[in-house]
């Protein structure tokens, strides 16, 4: 009855992430005598595979709260005016002193999560194994 084209439907959404990209540069590469060596930047294969496991770990908690985030925000800040409005609807002053306070909470969990994330990335930061990601972008870069 209908025609469906339905190749968009059945593709699989892969996204490429940066532990991804790393590990397809260093797995396709690997006898290229002109790929970047961890050891080159003082760090061993070990620790920047568990380096790279736990950036792309950050990286998903900060997405997902990029998605998730704000819906909790709103959630939130929606529930002062509507408890107010629910308990007295024809006070006015209440009602805006009500958005007040959902402002409130909203603008601390938001300095909270961007206390943890700060906190997070400068826990997880490791020079060498940031550089030698650098190195390997940029090689891929070059040979493409």
């Amino acid at each position: 009855m209908f025609n469906i084209d339905r190749r968009y439907i059945d593709a699989p959404q892969f996204e490429e992430t940066l532990q991804s990209k790393i590990i397809m540069i260093r797995s396709k590469n690997r006898n290229n005598p002109t790929l970047p060596r961890a050891e080159h930047f003082g760090i061993s294969d070990e620790e920047f595979e568990e380096y790279i496991d736990r950036k792309q770990d950050l990286l998903e908690w900060q997405k997902d709260m990029k998605r998730r985030g704000p819906l909790w925000l709103v959630i939130i800040f929606c529930i002062p005016p509507v408890l107010m409005t629910w308990k007295s609807p024809n006070d006015t002053l209440l009602f805006w002193l009500s958005f007040v306070a959902g402002t409130v909470p909203c603008l601390l969990l938001w300095l909270l999560y961007k206390l943890i994330a700060r906190q997070r990335e400068k826990r997880l930061y490791d020079e060498r194994a940031e550089r030698y990601i650098e190195a390997l972008q940029q090689w891929a870069d070059k040979q493409q």
